[in-house]
C-alpha cells in the first residue's frame, strides 16, 4: 500500500480509513505513516475547514481514483448522462452547420 500512495502525493484521491471516506491531497508518505489534507463542509455555517491527518498507512482501507460521482441513484444518474450527451450532439451539430 505505501508504494500505492506514494504515486499520489500532492494528488487528490478518495481514501478510505477505518469506516470513513476523505477526498484528500497526499502530502506525503514516510515511514508506516500517510500524512494527508482534507475539507470538511459545516451546512450551518456554510463554511468549509482544511483539516491535515497523520494516519498510519495500516488503516488505509482502500484508495478510490474517482475524482466526482453525478449521483448514485441509478434514474439520476442515467438523466444526467443524457443530458450530457445531448449537449455533446447539439454542439457538435452547430459546427457541422
Amino acid at each position: 500500500m505505501k508504494s500505492i500512495l506514494q504515486t499520489y502525493v500532492e494528488k487528490e484521491i478518495w481514501l478510505l480509513i477505518r469506516d470513513k471516506w476523505y477526498f484528500a491531497t497526499i502530502i506525503g508518505v514516510v515511514d508506516d505513516l500517510l500524512w494527508f489534507k482534507h475539507r470538511t463542509h459545516n451546512k450551518e455555517t456554510e463554511e468549509d475547514t482544511l483539516w491535515e491527518m497523520v494516519v498510519k498507512i495500516s488503516e488505509v482501507i482502500a484508495i478510490d481514483k474517482v475524482v466526482s460521482v453525478m449521483s448514485r441513484k441509478p434514474d439520476v444518474f442515467m438523466s444526467r448522462l443524457l443530458e450530457a450527451d445531448n449537449t455533446i450532439h447539439n454542439n457538435q451539430q452547430e459546427h457541422e452547420k
